[in-house]
């Protein structure tokens, strides 16, 4: 009996097992050892050169723009996280038109980002475009959304905050039907407003979601590409708007420097994976466990 149940165990994890090794770990390793090489991708020449790749693109200026930039994609999180469980409480609470609100506000996630891409570069043309027609009515001159370096990164910032307030509001309805009513009508019978439940039970309560929230924020707003690619040619004027991954794509497939990719592509994934420790280190302060 143990035997056959050790089988089908086995035959449940193998695929897995499989999966993970052949598209995560063979990956992750070749790139580990790429980052040390010469590689071009077009021939199986692969020179040793030490960290060599990595001493070139710490002194590459573009480098430096690109993680600007990148930490400039990290704006839009307070926004979204805000902007959701404002939403997430409207529903849950019944608001009038909360069903239609709740549609429009998922509608940009489940959406094809090049459809979205197309729909804000209308919306922000210099020339015909909605928000400067809207700025031209009460007299202001509005500025090259697309095209000016200074407010390239803003249009993108604006349009992943849009993006992401549906289904951030859709994990935070989740943790606000997951808070026993009991809470608040212990809370009522003390007399407490209704700002004093949502800030000292629904808040805490909430802090998990708002914790898983935030990694994966983070770590989707310093991954950052398609944007960038399908909003601008070559990282926009004077490399305004390229983040890291773009860097690295540019690297890789522009210029065929595979191993210089690898070698930013293994830093960078190291410095992913110090930002979420830090954050898990520091969730221990704020983010209610239960206890």
């Amino acid at each position: 009996m143990r035997r056959h149940e050790t089988a089908w165990g086995l035959a449940f994890v193998t695929p897995i097992a499989l999966q993970v090794i052949l598209f995560c770990i063979v990956p992750v390793g070749i790139a580990i050892y790429a980052g040390f090489t010469n590689w071009n991708g077009l021939s199986g020449r692969q020179d040793f050169i030490g960290l060599e790749n990595f001493a070139t693109f710490l002194t590459d200026k573009y480098f430096w723009i690109a993680s600007g930039n990148t930490l400039v994609m990290l704006v839009p999180i307070p926004f979204y996280l805000f902007f959701g469980i404002l939403l997430a409480v409207g529903v849950h609470r019944g608001t009038p038109g909360s069903g239609v609100f709740r549609i429009l506000f998922f509608l940009p996630y489940i959406s094809s980002i090049v459809a979205l891409v197309v729909l804000w570069k209308w919306i922000f043309n210099y020339q015909y475009g909605l928000v400067n027609q809207g700025l031209a009515l009460i007299g202001i001159q509005g500025p090259d959304w697309l095209g000016d370096p200074a407010w390239i990164k803003t249009t993108i910032v604006l349009m992943i905050a849009w993006k992401l307030i549906g289904i951030t509001s859709i994990y935070v309805l989740a943790g606000l039907n997951n808070i026993s009513e009991t809470y608040y009508e212990a809370a009522r019978i003390d007399g407490a407003s209704a700002a004093r439940q949502f800030f000292q039970i629904t808040l805490p309560m909430l802090t998990p979601a708002i914790f898983f929230l935030t990694i994966i924020g983070v770590i989707g707003s310093l991954q950052t590409f398609v944007e960038v690619q399908l909003f601008t040619a070559d990282g926009g004027r004077d490399y305004s708007a390229a983040t890291i991954t773009y860097y690295i794509w540019q690297k890789a497939f522009g210029s065929n420097e595979l191993g210089l990719a690898s070698a930013t592509a293994v830093f960078f994934a190291l410095v992913i994976l110090g930002v979420t420790l830090i954050q898990f280190r520091l969730s221990r302060r704020w983010v209610f466990e239960g206890e």
